[in-house]
């Protein structure tokens, strides 16, 4: 059984890796532009945001503004990442949606990336080590989530895109099907993702932040 689903996969990545490839280049690029974002921001901009930062990070420390609840966290996360999931699936079956699909990856690879660079820029070391605790444990679940949705989006766009192209109506019944179950496997991973994002990332940070 582990060796056909090995197979299995081995075989679904090697038929789609240029689709991944694309995919995983424009969340990369979407990091990259939030980063670079930074050097360009007014000084005024920069304060306001170390400002909140500090804000979040004493209540943090003192726990006295109770910042971290786990309900609060799981609402947030799911909101974010279930607009990002019914957005890129509803693309998917747009002949036009694939570079709305590819846009959509790299703003959330841009949020990302400006958090992250906003951090380590304002506290160095300790903000690199604090975003290993905050950030890491639920994106090792949701950053994958995101890149195989959009692969699987990007898929379905592609070949719809190829059929007005050559000016025929394919039945992809059956594909719409598969691509449904399989994004629902992904949905999956994603509120697993929100679950870790709402009850144990805080452990890390919590935990972190008394280090640092």
């Amino acid at each position: 059984m582990y060796k056909q689903l090995r197979r299995a996969f081995l075989e679904y990545i090697r038929e789609n890796m240029g689709i991944y490839t694309i995919v995983t280049i424009f969340f990369l690029a979407g990091i990259i532009s939030g980063s670079v974002l930074l050097r360009f921001l007014a000084e005024k901009q920069l304060a306001e945001l170390n400002t909140a930062v500090s804000y979040f990070m004493e209540g943090l420390k003192s726990d006295t503004h109770n910042i971290l609840q786990p309900l609060e966290l799981l609402k947030a996360s799911l909101q974010k990442n279930i607009l990002f999931f019914f957005i890129v699936w509803a693309l998917g079956f747009l002949s036009i949606g694939f570079p709305l699909i590819l846009i959509v990856l790299a703003l959330k690879g841009f949020a990302l990336g400006f958090t992250v660079a906003f951090i380590v820029y304002r506290s160095s070391l300790k903000g690199l080590i604090f975003c290993l605790a905050a950030v890491l444990p639920h994106n090792l679940l949701l950053v994958p989530a995101y890149i195989v949705a959009a692969a699987t989006a990007l898929t379905l766009s592609l070949l719809k895109f190829k059929d007005r192209l050559g000016k025929k109506r394919t039945d992809r019944s059956n594909y719409y099907r598969e691509y449904c179950y399989f994004m629902l496997l992904i949905f999956i991973f994603i509120l697993m993702g929100g679950l870790v994002e709402a009850y144990i990332t805080p452990v890390f940070m919590r935990l972190v932040i008394n280090i640092i």
